[in-house]
C-alpha cells in the first residue's frame, strides 16, 4: 500500500512540475466587489446623484388619469379607482421628460392596502409620457383604495 501511495505521489509531482513556475509568483490583486471600501461606494453614489439628478431620489406624484413626474424612478399614486374584479381600469398617463419612445419602463404596484388585486399592465412609453392601466386580478373583490405604482425608466 505504501508503495502504491509513493508511486501515485511521484506521478502527481511529475505532472505538476511543468506548472511550478506558474504558482511561484504571487497572484495579482483582483478588485472584486468584496474588496471595494464602503467609502468609495458612497463617493461614487454621491457623484452619480450630483451629476445625474434623475437618479438621485424617486419622485412621487398622484392623479386619477394623469400625473406629472420627472425622473428615472417615480412612484405615482393612482387615485379614485373602483375597478371591478377581472377588469382593467382606464389608462393612466404620466408625463415624464426622462421617458423616450425607446425607453423600457417597468412598473409594479407597491403597498396596495385595499380590496382586490391591483397590477399595472399595458405599460407603453412614448416621447415624454408613459401610459399604463391597472388590472384587478382578484376573483370577486373590486379595488377600493389608492394604488401606489413604482416605475423605473431604462434608457
Amino acid at each position: 500500500m505504501k508503495r502504491l501511495l509513493a508511486a501515485a505521489l511521484a506521478v502527481v509531482s511529475l505532472l505538476l512540475a511543468p506548472m511550478a513556475p506558474a504558482f511561484a509568483a504571487p497572484l495579482a490583486y483582483v478588485n472584486t466587489p468584496m474588496d471595494t471600501p464602503q467609502a468609495l461606494v458612497n463617493t461614487v453614489v454621491s457623484s452619480l446623484n450630483s451629476t445625474h439628478p434623475a437618479f438621485a431620489v424617486p419622485v412621487t406624484c398622484s392623479g386619477t388619469t394623469t400625473a406629472t413626474c420627472t425622473g428615472l424612478r417615480f412612484t405615482v399614486s393612482v387615485t379614485g379607482l373602483t375597478t371591478a374584479a377581472g377588469v382593467t381600469s382606464a389608462s393612466m398617463a404620466v408625463t415624464d421628460t426622462s421617458v423616450t419612445a425607446s425607453s423600457m419602463v417597468v412598473c409594479q404596484a407597491l403597498g396596495y392596502g385595499g380590496t382586490g388585486n391591483a397590477q399595472p399592465v399595458n405599460v407603453v412609453p412614448t416621447a415624454n409620457t408613459v401610459t399604463f392601466q391597472i388590472q384587478n386580478t382578484h376573483a370577486s373583490a373590486a379595488l377600493n383604495a389608492t394604488v401606489p405604482v413604482a416605475c423605473f425608466v431604462y434608457n
